[in-house]
C-alpha cells in the first residue's frame, strides 16, 4: 500500500536534472508529494475545488510511490548518506520527507552531494505505478439497455425518413447489431462518453481501465464459460454480495442471458435485467465485481468518483466498511465525495482512512501561483463538515437513544443486551452509532421536556436525539403524586417508548441466585449463613435492595449494604460483580428479560436498513 506518492526525474548520469516535479502544476501540496496515505483516501471539497480533476490526473499519469515499509527504509538509508546533516525523526511522515527534500536546494557542496544521494535512494525504494495498476470508476448512471435503445431509435428514424439515399446501408447496420456473434454487447456507450469527455487526447487502450459496467455481460459470461478458478470466483462473488448486502434473501445470482445479450441479476426470487434494477444496486454490483476479481493482485489502485450518487447512506457506510475488509487487503482507494456519511466512517477506529480537503484559491500568489490547494485533515475534524455544508442540525447523531437514570442502569442493560444477542444470535448493533445511552441522573429528568412542544423552562430532549426510549424506576410511586403525574405525561408523549420498571429500581431485577452468589463473594466465610437465608425464594421487587439485605441479615455481622435512602451503597462495585456472575441470558429474571427485549426491539426498529 502506498504511503507517499510523487513524480520525479531521476537520471543517474545527469544528476543536475534530478528533482520532484508537480503531480499537477495547478495544485499546491508539500513540494509535489502527496503523503500520509491510507488504504482509503477521501478527497472532499466544494464544487469546482479541483478534487475530481486531481483524481483523474492520478489515474491518467504515471507516478512513483513508496509503501510505509519502504518509506522507513528510505529514511534509514538517508541517514547513512547524510553525513550528520540529517537525523532520522521519531515519526516518519510527509512533513519529514518534505524537510529533507528541502535540503537539496541549499548551496553547499556537502548538501549538493546529499541531494544526489536523496534521489538515488528515493528511486531505489520507489515503485512506478502505471496505467495497468489503476482503474477508474466514473459517476455511473446505470447500465442501460443501449442496444435496444439505439436499435429503436434507428428503426424509428428510418420509418419517418423518405428521402435518405443510403437506407439499405442503415438497415444492414441494424441487422448486424442483431446478430448473435456481434451486437452492441461489445459496445460500451458510457465508456465512450467518459473517454471523449475527459481523456480524448489519450490512447484508446486507456478505455479498458475505465469501468462503467457496460461490458459486464461479456466479462461474467467469459468467466462462467472459463476455467474452474474463474467459475469459482463468480460463485464466491455471488455469496459475497448476499452476505454483505442482501442477507435477507436466500441467494444472489448473476446470469448472462444469451438471447438478449444482457446480464440478468437474480436477488431472492426476483430475476430481471441489470438495467431494471435500481441504480444503486447496479453501481454496487459493478464496482464490487471489479474489486473482487482483482482481489488477489497486488498494488491495484482504484479511483472512484462520488459513490454516494445512488447509495442510501446506510449502504454507503457498509460499502466503505467492505472496502476496508481483509479480503481487499491488496487494494488502495482514492475517492471523491460530497457525503458526510463517508466522513462519518472516519470516526470508526477500524477504518484505515485519510482525508484530503481541496480548495480553489482566490489569490494564487499566496499559493505559489497554483490555482488549487490540498490540505490533509485529521479524522473527526469539524471543518470537514463545514466544507460539505453540514450543520449539527443536519444530522441526528446516533440513530436512537436509551435514557436511563444512572451509570449502573447503563452497565446492567448493556450486559443484558449482549447476553440476549449471543443467546439468540441476534443482529449486533454499534453503541454510539446505532444507539446511545443517555444518563439523565434520576431526579434531573424533571428538567427535560419529552413533548413535541418547546418550553423555555426545560431542555427539549428531541434536540439531543429524536428517537427516545425512556426508562424510569418504579420507586414505589404513590398515586396522585407529582412523580406519578410526570410519568403519565411521559407515557402520553412517548407511548410505547416509555418504560416504567415493574420493580423499585434496576438492582431489583437481579435474581435470587445471582444476589446470593454476589453476597457470598463479598462476605468470605459467610457462605453457609447466606445459603440458609436464601433457602426460599425471597421477594424483594418492591423494596430498596440495600435495606432488604441489611434487614435480612440483621442478626449477622455481614457487611452493610444500605445507603441512607435504602438503595445499594456501593452501586458500581456491586454492579460489576453482578455482571461478572451473570454469564447467560437464562440467568435473568422474567422482568429483566422483558426490559431487554423491549430495548432491543426499539434499537432494531430505528436501525432498519
Amino acid at each position: 500500500m502506498i504511503s507517499i506518492l510523487y513524480k520525479m526525474i531521476y537520471d543517474e548520469y545527469h544528476t543536475d536534472n534530478n528533482k520532484l516535479i508537480p503531480i499537477n502544476s495547478d495544485y499546491g501540496f508539500m513540494n509535489e508529494a502527496l503523503g500520509d496515505l491510507s488504504k482509503i483516501n477521501i478527497f472532499i471539497g466544494e464544487n469546482n475545488s479541483g478534487k475530481s480533476r486531481f483524481l483523474r490526473e492520478l489515474f491518467l499519469k504515471n507516478f512513483y510511490g513508496m509503501s510505509l515499509e519502504n518509506f522507513e527504509k528510505f529514511f534509514k538509508e538517508m541517514k547513512m548518506y547524510s553525513y550528520g546533516s540529517y537525523e532520522q525523526p521519531q515519526n516518519i511522515n510527509i512533513l519529514d520527507f518534505d524537510h529533507i527534500y528541502k535540503k537539496n536546494g541549499q548551496n553547499n557542496a556537502l548538501l549538493n552531494r546529499y541531494g544526489i544521494d536523496f534521489f538515488k535512494v528515493l528511486y531505489e525504494f520507489s515503485k512506478s505505478y502505471e496505467r495497468n495498476d489503476k482503474y477508474y470508476f466514473p459517476v455511473i448512471r446505470g447500465v442501460k439497455d443501449y442496444k435496444t435503445v439505439i436499435n429503436n431509435k434507428l428503426s424509428e428514424f428510418l420509418k419517418n425518413t423518405q428521402s435518405i439515399q443510403n437506407k439499405d446501408s442503415i438497415n444492414h447496420f441494424i441487422s448486424l447489431l442483431n446478430l448473435e456473434q456481434t451486437g452492441l454487447e461489445n459496445f460500451d456507450i458510457y465508456s465512450e462518453i467518459v473517454f471523449n469527455e475527459y481523456f480524448k487526447e489519450q490512447k484508446k487502450t486507456l478505455q479498458q481501465n475505465i469501468i462503467t459496467g457496460g461490458k459486464l455481460y461479456n466479462e461474467i459470461k467469459k468467466m462462467l464459460l472459463g476455467k474452474e478458478d474463474e467459475r469459482k470466483t463468480i460463485e464466491e462473488f455471488q455469496k459475497f454480495l448476499k452476505v454483505n448486502f442482501f442477507e435477507d434473501f436466500d441467494k444472489v445470482q448473476l446470469i448472462p442471458n444469451e438471447t438478449e445479450k444482457v446480464l440478468y441479476v437474480k436477488i431472492g426470487k426476483d430475476e430481471r435485467p441489470i438495467y431494471n434494477w435500481g441504480d444503486g444496486t447496479q453501481q454496487l454490483i459493478i464496482i464490487l465485481f471489479y474489486l473482487y476479481v482483482h482481489k488477489d493482485e497486488k498494488d491495484k489502485l482504484f479511483f472512484i468518483e462520488e459513490p454516494e450518487m445512488y447509495f442510501h447512506p446506510g449502504i454507503l457506510r457498509k460499502f466503505i466498511e467492505v472496502l476496508n475488509m481483509d479480503i481487499f487487503s491488496n487494494h488502495q482507494y482514492f475517492i471523491t465525495t460530497h457525503s458526510n456519511a463517508i466522513l462519518d466512517t472516519s470516526a470508526d477506529t477500524n477504518i484505515n482512512m485519510s482525508i484530503f480537503k481541496f480548495k480553489k484559491v482566490k489569490d494564487i500568489s499566496s499559493n505559489n501561483d497554483k490555482e488549487f490547494l490540498i490540505e490533509q485533515c485529521n479524522n473527526g475534524d469539524v471543518s470537514l463538515l463545514n466544507e460539505l455544508g453540514v450543520r449539527n442540525s443536519s444530522v441526528f447523531l446516533s440513530n436512537c437513544s436509551i435514557w436511563v437514570e444512572g451509570i449502573t442502569d447503563r452497565l446492567y442493560l448493556k450486559h443484558y443486551l449482549d447476553l440476549f444477542i449471543n443467546k439468540y444470535n441476534k443482529e449486533k448493533f454499534r453503541e454510539n452509532i446505532d444507539y446511545t445511552f443517555i444518563e439523565y441522573g434520576g431526579g434531573n429528568v424533571v428538567h427535560f421536556n419529552f413533548s413535541n412542544e418547546d418550553n423555555s423552562q426545560s431542555i427539549n430532549a428531541k434536540y439531543i436525539n429524536n428517537k427516545i426510549f425512556l426508562i424510569a424506576d418504579n420507586d414505589n410511586t404513590q398515586p396522585g403524586s407529582a412523580k406519578q403525574s410526570r410519568k403519565e405525561k411521559y407515557k402520553e408523549y412517548l407511548q410505547d417508548n416509555f418504560y416504567e420498571l415493574p420493580v423499585t429500581e434496576i438492582e431489583n431485577l437481579i435474581s435470587n441466585e445471582i444476589l446470593k452468589n454476589v453476597l457470598i463473594q463479598q462476605n468470605l466465610g459467610k457462605k453457609e449463613d447466606i445459603i440458609n437465608k436464601f433457602e426460599d425464594n425471597k421477594d424483594y421487587r418492591n423494596v430498596r435492595l440495600g435495606k432488604f439485605i441489611d434487614d435480612l441479615f440483621c442478626d449477622s455481622d455481614l457487611k452493610k449494604y444500605s445507603s441512607d435512602s435504602g438503595t445499594i451503597k456501593n452501586k458500581l462495585s456491586f454492579c460489576n460483580l453482578v455482571i461478572e456472575k451473570t454469564t447467560d441470558y437464562d440467568m435473568l429474571t422474567k422482568e429483566a428479560k422483558e426490559l431487554v427485549e423491549k430495548v432491543y426491539d426499539f434499537i432494531l426498529k430505528n436501525n432498519n436498513k
